[in-house]
């Protein structure tokens, strides 16, 4: 295992498992960006936000690596999870649901900070299990 994986898997432990917001200051550069699908990056501050909304949407939150692919300080992460809808999320009531979830995540990693963090998640999959209508298709 590199250090950068060993980087990456204590931090989605602490941080996406657990919710540890210290851990996440510790572990990230003050310049982090985090990437998800094709919305604008978030940093540290906004970062520390969608956080605590996840948690409070889904507060037993907690994904299980399925796959962790190292080249030098670029980790990829292949996850999967099942998790209760208990919280408003994007507007959406609380369901009770209990939904899947995965995703694929990248990190860089840079004198053993994490200094970026790109997710790709089967989002709309995510909402629609939690009660959003499917969009119209045209």
């Amino acid at each position: 295992m590199t250090n950068a994986e060993a980087i990456v898997l204590k931090y989605l432990e602490s941080v996406w498992n657990r919710g540890d917001t210290q851990a996440f200051e510790a572990m990230t550069t003050p310049d982090f960006a985090y990437h998800l699908g094709g919305q604008p990056p978030k940093g540290r501050p906004e970062m520390l936000q969608f956080l605590d909304m996840v948690r409070s949407a889904f507060p037993d939150w907690r994904v299980d690596v399925i796959e962790c692919i190292a080249d030098n300080n670029r980790v990829a992460v292949r996850w999967r999870g099942e998790v209760t809808h208990l919280g408003a999320f994007h507007n959406i009531p609380p369901s009770g649901k209990r939904i899947a979830v995965s995703g694929i995540n990248i990190y860089h990693v840079v004198d053993g900070k994490i200094t970026a963090e790109w997710e790709q998640m089967d989002s709309l999959g995510m909402l629609g299990q939690i009660g959003m209508p499917a969009p119209a298709v045209h």
